[in-house]
């Protein structure tokens, strides 16, 4: 991760600007971060990154977990940053064990209700992914279908479309619009 030095460490404005964004979310249940417990997720953030080898883009983990565990029962204000910084980890391991058509928020969906039927932050962050991914309807449901709700769309008459990925074939000699071959040439 150091070969790329603007991907490696948050910047001080990044943390401010994830503290803004988690407390924000946080403030349904009454919950806050202070910019050290800030600082103390973005490092975890960064090790658990580099544990799993990715890169993260868009929003970042942390601030979906705390928008789907802000009303759990199961955080107190004296803990917050601790179990935080625990299911941030937990979420980028399961992260890493699942196809990337699943998305980011079911995840956090998955790891809320676990802590809801556990209670205890260390024992959801040390349960395997398959566990965890039993507290999400959404991904059971995408299990039962086998399509992400990232591959459909609904029409004006409520007709459900599904693309499959893995069934998709690519195939540049296919007839295009109007009968045209997308090879043709177009005169370019």
């Amino acid at each position: 991760m150091d070969s790329v030095p603007w991907l490696a460490r948050p910047t001080l404005a990044d943390v401010e600007t994830t503290l803004s964004e988690v407390n924000a979310r946080l403030a349904a249940g009454g919950l806050s971060i202070t910019s050290e417990d800030a600082r103390m997720i973005a490092a975890r953030r960064t090790e658990a990154l580099a544990e799993v080898e990715r890169f993260e883009f868009g929003v970042p983990a942390i601030v979906l977990l705390a928008e789907a565990l802000a009303t759990s029962p199961n955080l107190s204000q004296r803990d917050v940053a601790h179990d935080l910084a625990e299911l941030q980890d937990a979420f980028y391991a399961i992260r890493d064990e699942l196809p990337t058509d699943v998305p980011d928020y079911v995840i956090a969906e998955a790891l809320r209700g676990c802590l809801d039927a556990w209670g205890d932050t260390a024992e959801v962050a040390s349960m395997p992914p398959v566990e965890v991914m039993r507290f999400s309807d959404e991904y059971a449901r995408m299990a039962e279908t086998g399509v992400s709700s990232e591959y459909q769309i609904v029409d004006d008459e409520g007709r459900v479309y599904s693309f499959d990925p893995e069934k998709w074939d690519y195939d540049e000699h296919a007839n295009g619009w109007d009968g045209e071959r997308w090879d043709d040439d177009w005169g370019d």
